[in-house]
């Protein structure tokens, strides 16, 4: 059994499609060791929903739903997320209150079992 790890990272998008997978478990099992979601805005409050699929990658549950970030500060999730052959892991942002554009990165750490 060989084990890499891995990184992926994205801007976080408003809509709740393809787009807004981070990672896809690919030919292997792995574990998310820590999500972090940065909100980089100086005047808004980020909120995120973190979902993952649970059957290769058609049906999705949240892991955190409407999870507020302050302005200029990060979310960290650091629980290990466990994803088999074809799962995903999603982040999607919320229109801002004045519907302005968030500005939200995330970051994954992986571990990638094959």
């Amino acid at each position: 059994m060989a084990s890499t790890f891995k990184n992926a990272g994205a801007a976080v998008v408003t809509t709740d499609d393809s787009n807004a997978d981070i990672y896809t478990a690919s030919g292997v099992t792995a574990v998310v060791h820590a999500v972090y979601i940065s909100n980089h805005s100086s005047s808004n409050e980020a909120h995120v929903d973190v979902k993952v699929t649970v059957d290769g990658g058609s049906t999705f549950r949240h892991i955190g739903k409407s999870l507020k970030i302050p302005v200029e500060n990060t979310l960290v999730l650091d629980k290990p997320i466990n994803l088999e052959d074809g799962d995903k892991l999603r982040v999607i942002a919320e229109e801002n209150a004045d519907s302005s554009s968030p500005v939200v990165e995330v970051y994954a750490s992986i571990l990638e079992i094959s």
